[in-house]
Parts: C-alpha cells; sequence; structure tokens
C-alpha cells in the first residue's frame, strides 16, 4: 500500500475494496462467521473428517484470502503507519525533508536522496555591455536545454539606467521563456573601489551582494546554508547538468596528499573548483601585505602541496551556502589587497585562492569540469574528447549517454581554427542574434581528419599554414563544430521567438574568410565580423 496515500487519510477498507470486490469483503467488520471459526479449528486440530475436496470449497477459500489480507494490512499498518505517528520512532526521508526546511539539519548536501536534494544557485557576473548580453543568453539558453536543476542568476553590475531598464525587459520578454527560474540581479559598479579602475572586482564583490540582497543569506537560516552556491563565467556553455553530487560521474580529480573525498559530493567544509594552471601563483606574491590585518591567517601555514594541489581553482566553484559566505566575505576583503600587488589578469582568481586559504578551506580540484585551450597538457577535461570516436566529435546531442561522455562545460574563451575553419568569441558580432543576420555555416563531421593545420582570420601575413597536431586537431574540431552548432541552435531559437513572421534568416552562411579554400587567399583578412 502507498504510504502517502495512508497519511492523506486513504483508509485500509478503501485500499481493499480497490483490490476485491465489495461482495467478497464486509467492509463494517473482518470478523469470521461462526461457521467458519469451527470449520478453521477442526482443520488445525485435525479433527475434520472432510475430504481435501471438502476442504476446499470456494467459500472457504475466500475466507482465507481475508485472513491473508486482513495479516498483510496489520503488517503495513504497523510497519509504517505507526512509525511514522511516532515522534520516538525512525524519521522518513520526507519528514528528513521538512525538517531540513525548517532549520534542524546541518548537512542535507552530505545525502543523496531526491527528497533532500538541496537548493541549487548557480551564478554569473557580468557588466553591462552587448558582448556579455549574448553571452548570458547562451549560458542561460543552454541551462535550459541540459535541464539544470535550481535557479540561473545573472549578477549584472554598473548598469546605467538605460541599460537596466533594457536588460529588465529582455529578461521578461525572451529569457523567462526559457525558465521562471531564470532571474538577473542589479548590483552597482564595483571597479573603481581601490581607486584604480579593475573590473574583475565586480565578480567578488557582485557575489557579495547577490548574497546579501538577492538570496537574503542568514547565517541561522539552515536551508541556504545547506544550498549549494555555484560561481561560472558567462563565456561557459553547460554541456550537462552541474549539481553537488558527482558520485556516479566521470568526473576527474586531481590529485593531492589529502587524497580525493571520501564522498563525492559538495560538501561542508568540501568546497569544489575547476583546476586552473595557476599553480602556487597567488602564494607567491607579497603575503605580509596581503594579510597584513591577518598576520595569523591559516592561509600562511598552508602547505606547499595545498598550495600547488588544492587551492589553484576557477570557475566553475562550489561550494554549500555555510562555505560560499566564509569564502566570499574574505575574497571581497582580501581582493583589493591582492591586486595591489598583482594587478594583471587572474588577479581576483588569486584573491579566491588565498581568500579560501585564510578560512581553512582547501578545495577538491576537478580536472573535467571544463575543457578550454586545446593544446593544454592536463588539467582540463581534454581526456574525454581524446577518448570519443570519431563520429561523435561533431556530434551536437542532449541525450544523456552522450552527455555523460563530456566535460561539464565548454569555457570558449580561446580562438578556436582547423583550415580555415573558425569560431571566438571577440570577433562576433554582439548582433549576431538579430533578425536579418545569417546563421554560422557549419563544418562537415569529418574535419578533423580534414586539416593538420589552420589559417588565422587575421593572420599577419594573411594565409599562412600553422601546422597542427593530430589529437590538437581532435580537440579543435569538437571545439569548432559544437560552439557552432550551439550558437545556431540557440541563434534559431531566437529569432523564432522575438522576431516577425518570416523575418528570420536562418541561411547557415557566414564563414571568418572570404573563401574556405586554403589555397585561396584572395581578399586578405575578412574585416567585417559576423
Amino acid at each position: 500500500l502507498n504510504s502517502k496515500k495512508v497519511e492523506k487519510g486513504f483508509t485500509i477498507v478503501e485500499a481493499l475494496n480497490n483490490f476485491i470486490q465489495p461482495a467478497q469483503l464486509a467492509t463494517t467488520s473482518f470478523k469470521m462467521p461462526q461457521p467458519a471459526r469451527q470449520q478453521v479449528r477442526r482443520v488445525v486440530a485435525g479433527h475434520s473428517r472432510q475430504s481435501k475436496k471438502q476442504l476446499f470449497r470456494p467459500e472457504t477459500f475466500v475466507i482465507l484470502l481475508i485472513f491473508v489480507i486482513v495479516i498483510a494490512w496489520l503488517s503495513v499498518f504497523l510497519g509504517i503507519y505507526l512509525p511514522a505517528a511516532n515522534n520516538n520512532t525512525t524519521t522518513s526521508a520526507e519528514d528528513t525533508h521538512h525538517q531540513l526546511l525548517k532549520g534542524s539539519a546541518d548537512n542535507s548536501a552530505a545525502s543523496g536522496t531526491e527528497e533532500d536534494f538541496p537548493d541549487h544557485y548557480l551564478t554569473f557576473s557580468t557588466s553591462c555591455s552587448a558582448s556579455q548580453n549574448w553571452q548570458s543568453f547562451m549560458l542561460f539558453f543552454f541551462a535550459h536545454k541540459v535541464n539544470q536543476p535550481g535557479d540561473v542568476i545573472r549578477i549584472a553590475s554598473g548598469c546605467s539606467d538605460q541599460q537596466k531598464q533594457m536588460l529588465e525587459d529582455f529578461h521578461e520578454s525572451v529569457i523567462k521563456k526559457l525558465s521562471p527560474n531564470f532571474h538577473v540581479h542589479f548590483t552597482p559598479d564595483f571597479t573603481k573601489i581601490s581607486g584604480d579602475n579593475y573590473k574583475y572586482y565586480n565578480k567578488p564583490f557582485g557575489v557579495r551582494h547577490f548574497m546579501t540582497h538577492w538570496l537574503k543569506y542568514d547565517e541561522s537560516n539552515d536551508r541556504l546554508k545547506n544550498s549549494i552556491i555555484m560561481i561560472l563565467d558567462p563565456d561557459m556553455i553547460l554541456l550537462r547538468p552541474l549539481t553537488y553530487d558527482f558520485t556516479s560521474s566521470n568526473v576527474m580529480i586531481h590529485r593531492s596528499e589529502r587524497g580525493p573525498p571520501k564522498v563525492k559530493k559538495v560538501m561542508h567544509g568540501q568546497p569544489w573548483a575547476s583546476l586552473y594552471a595557476f599553480g602556487d601563483g597567488p602564494f607567491k606574491q607579497d603575503l605580509n601585505y596581503v594579510f597584513s590585518n591577518h598576520t595569523d591567517s591559516p592561509a600562511l601555514k598552508a602547505t606547499d602541496d595545498e598550495r600547488r594541489n588544492n587551492y589553484p581553482g576557477g570557475p566553475p566553484y562550489m561550494a554549500t551556502g555555510k562555505d560560499m559566505w566564509s569564502i566570499v566575505s574574505a575574497w571581497t576583503e582580501l581582493v583589493p589587497n591582492v591586486h595591489h600587488v598583482y594587478k594583471h589578469l587572474l588577479g581576483e582568481m588569486y584573491g579566491w585562492s588565498l581568500g579560501a586559504a585564510h578560512v581553512g578551506l582547501p578545495h577538491t580540484l576537478a580536472e573535467s569540469f571544463m575543457i578550454s585551450a586545446t593544446q593544454i597538457g592536463r588539467g582540463e577535461g581534454w581526456q574525454l574528447i581524446d577518448a570519443l570516436k570519431d563520429d561523435e566529435v561533431c556530434e551536437y546531442s542532449v541525450m544523456k549517454e552522450y552527455e555523460d561522455k563530456l566535460p561539464y562545460t565548454m569555457h570558449f574563451c580561446q580562438n578556436y581554427w582547423l583550415g580555415k575553419w573558425f569560431i571566438g568569441k571577440y570577433r562576433l558580432d554582439s548582433d549576431f542574434l538579430k533578425c536579418d543576420k545569417t546563421l554560422l555555416m557549419e563544418p562537415p563531421k569529418d574535419i578533423a581528419k580534414q586539416f593538420d593545420f589552420y589559417i588565422k582570420p587575421g593572420g599577419k601575413p594573411y594565409g599562412v599554414k600553422e601546422p597542427v597536431r593530430p589529437e590538437v586537431a581532435k580537440r579543435e574540431a569538437f571545439m569548432i563544430c559544437q560552439l557552432i552548432s550551439r550558437f545556431n541552435d540557440a541563434a534559431a531559437w531566437f529569432k523564432d521567438t522575438t522576431c516577425e513572421e518570416g523575418t528570420a534568416n536562418h541561411e547557415k552562411s557566414f564563414i571568418f574568410h572570404h573563401s574556405l579554400d586554403p589555397d585561396n587567399n584572395d581578399g586578405g583578412e575578412k574585416k567585417a565580423k559576423w
């Protein structure tokens, strides 16, 4: 019997009536008729003088069937209903979930049942520029395509009033059609908090603003403490859902002396991040200046192995709400000092690493959270791409059996080229989603086998063939095929959703060269973008 139906007042008599005709069951009493009880006693005691044929008459069979049903009902009642009603007995999974929502559980992220699946918040920080608008649309679109659980929030910093209004209108008219769980949160401009203009301040301070004003994080709220908060970059495309549980996944965990986690989940005290190639760079800065207000910081005592193998992480960052609040609080405090001694790209990531070390939260670093740079040796999920069959490299699918072979994200922050096929975010016009714009021409499925060189759209001199190793050619082909197919898919949906009937251009014809023929370089570099 379904325990939920019992809890809702579904009586045992109603349940039995679904299986036995009313004529066969007295609903007011389960008491056997007197002759039947005497007949049963005689059989049990061995005093029955009737033959076996007489013993198993139809009415006797019905009586025995009712007896069995009564025993089964008692087992169900005693085993399910009574424990649920008794506060001193074992609590059901559903009750545990309700306790979690009330703030009684301390570590829901350590459990894997469907009932206590923690709230997920996937965030990404942007400006309000046109280029980051289309990148944000792509992230939302593919969060929708892979059924990313929970809420997805764009943190938009430094918008003018006009930009804010336009973005709000766009979000309501377009993004909300993908999911009601997709949001935009506006923050002030944090780029000048240290007197200069450092645009990457918007990430740490934007996330803190989101947690304070949108999430309304409160350390006394266990539901938020036990939630899962993620930080991605806007130029990331989800290839599969990203959740706190990696128990049955193909995730590749970076080696460290701490060893892999015993439980492959994001938990309190166990944040995760993608491995980045800057090693112990954050710890080679002037730490006396960075920690001038914390001369006994745990970061100063981190081991060499932790510095190299537990702290050089980047997006996707993942932590419980409790740990994320601790890290972000330290991050926003330390990152101005980090920027003072290290004014280069990745400075805010250095700040994250040192902030995490300051609050004593070494990371589990994953090597397969993302792919980006095709020529990198280790540290990204290229082994998974290398293992794909040739006919899978250019396959665009959101089927789970295909997704499970892939990394979690594509970070398209590089240029990708093979022959004269090319894709790169900086050569895309920010208005390429417009109704009259053509879509990108899609490459042949065997592109990796056709070329062992590439020609840059802006090469100097134009037309020079740069050699490509076979294993790199396969990776370049994957990025080119997947990005072009996915950009086209997203653009086609956008046009079908927003363009007047008959005005959407679905022609797949745009290329970044005048000709795809490697030996035809007439016209030189193509200046026009998509």
